[in-house]
């Protein structure tokens, strides 16, 4: 009889897990062919042939793609040569670099190679959300989130009309709320120094995603007290031998040892007398080729040098102005409206509308995490809350939201999931009464 009962459970979980299997493939499959359809039927795909010299195609990522490509190194993100930069990370960049040899340099050939590498890292996201969703709350919400992000328009617009590194950070985050899910309770140095490589993998993609592991070290350290400092010590030390290489060769070049150069401009751009915590694009070097030709002549440390002092001088002079300024992002940030805005930034109410409902179902979706004791809770909590904050003080578009969004979205399900199974626990409640009456 026992092994009758074993023989049972055997079959009905391999039965479970081919059903699974089967789901997370075609989920996959479908947000890959609903990416490609779309770009496709736009058309986004063809180089646009204009005074820009293609710029717009990947913008800085682009022109340090091609700068690799022309055997001139990491350098010259901007429409004129400006020599070595670190204004971008160096994965995105030789990926680019790489189909630019393939397919060549700014070539239809290569805009779908990169289209279609996006939507590869979109599609991807799907596992990651399913296992991140699984592990966390529950199978159901890790399909529901699956199948949501298949579907999401934001990522369908980012994978699809733009050559840049969104999709790929999404990924990147899907990959890191999973592989993280574990450190609360995990003493093992081989999880810990996996976690520090994806996390160098993420920090040389997009600086600001190295944020994400403080709330999960903060759990870890919080559970585990000093049991766990040799496992995470180890982990960071595995993050810092992957990125050294990039960190040395940004020393050798500036005389700084740093990930990204840029922090000086982005705060310049969207902290200045002509706006309200909106990107003034006249002030970016890319868009002016006066301030170009002025980074050209003086190097990039020096332009950002000055661009530091600039900042200094505002801040000064101007505090109420850069805390309103504050204020207005981080409204921006999860709501995609401006308090205050400015030409060309005017308010768009289909953007609100999904922006912020997709912030208040995740919002409610982490409370009722909290409410039920889930320990990820906190550590998702957590994320959204530390890792807008560069954002806050710099400049806020629905790129840099984005890359939120699938914790959002897995959020989301949890919520809509619980939602759908107290409908059906009252709906089964009313029958019950009926029934017995009957009888």
């Amino acid at each position: 009889m026992r092994d009758s009962v074993n023989t049972e459970k055997f079959i009905m979980t391999k039965t479970t897990g081919r059903s699974t299997n089967f789901f997370l493939v075609a989920v996959i499959v479908f947000a890959f062919a609903l990416r490609l359809s779309v770009t496709f039927a736009t058309s986004s795909y063809r180089v646009v042939e204009d005074d820009t010299d293609h710029f717009g195609f990947g913008w800085e990522m682009g022109r340090v793609a091609r700068s690799i490509d022309e055997g001139k190194g990491f350098a010259s993100p901007l429409p004129l040569p400006t020599g070595p930069t670190a204004i971008v990370g160096p994965v995105y960049p030789v990926l680019l670099a790489g189909i630019f040899k393939l397919f060549g340099v700014y070539s239809t050939s290569s805009a779908i190679a990169v289209r279609i590498m996006q939507s590869a890292f979109a599609s991807l996201t799907c596992l990651f959300l399913y296992l991140c969703g699984r592990d966390a709350v529950g199978e159901s919400t890790g399909k529901l989130a699956a199948l949501l992000w298949a579907v999401f328009p934001l990522n369908i617009f980012f994978t699809s009309a733009k050559v840049w590194e969104t999709s790929l950070s999404g990924l990147l985050v899907a990959a890191l709320l999973w592989t993280m899910l574990p450190l609360r309770d995990s003493l093992s140095i081989a999880r810990w120094s996996a976690t520090g490589a994806l996390l160098a993998i993420a920090g040389l993609t997009n600086t600001s995603l190295v944020v994400l592991i403080l709330p999960f070290a903060i759990a870890a350290l919080w559970r585990s007290r000093a049991r766990v400092l040799l496992p995470a010590c180890l982990g960071a030390l595995t993050c810092l031998v992957l990125v050294s290489p990039w960190l040395m060769r940004n020393y050798h070049q500036f005389g700084k040892v740093m990930l990204r150069s840029n922090f000086p401009l982005e705060f310049r751009i969207g902290n200045n007398e002509f706006s309200y915590g909106q990107k003034i694009e006249a002030l970016h070097p890319s868009n002016t080729p006066s301030i170009n030709q002025h980074w050209q002549e003086v190097g990039e440390s020096q332009f950002m040098e000055e661009e530091r002092v600039a900042n200094a001088q505002y801040l000064s002079t101007h505090h109420g102005r850069f805390a309103f300024s504050t204020v207005n992002r981080i409204v921006n940030y999860w709501t995609g409206a401006w308090i205050k805005p400015i030409e060309g930034f005017a308010n768009s109410w289909p953007v609100i509308i999904s922006t912020s409902a997709l912030t208040l179902l995740g919002l409610l979706g982490i409370g009722q995490m909290f409410r039920r004791g889930i320990p990820a809770a906190a550590m998702f909590g957590g994320c959204l809350l530390i890792y807008p904050v560069a954002y806050y003080l710099t400049t806020s578009q629905p790129r840099f939201y984005h890359a939120m969004t699938p914790l959002l979205i897995m959020a989301t399900s949890y919520w809509m999931v619980n939602i759908l199974s107290q409908i059906r626990l009252r709906a089964t409640a009313q029958q019950k009464p009926s029934t017995a009456t009957a009888v």
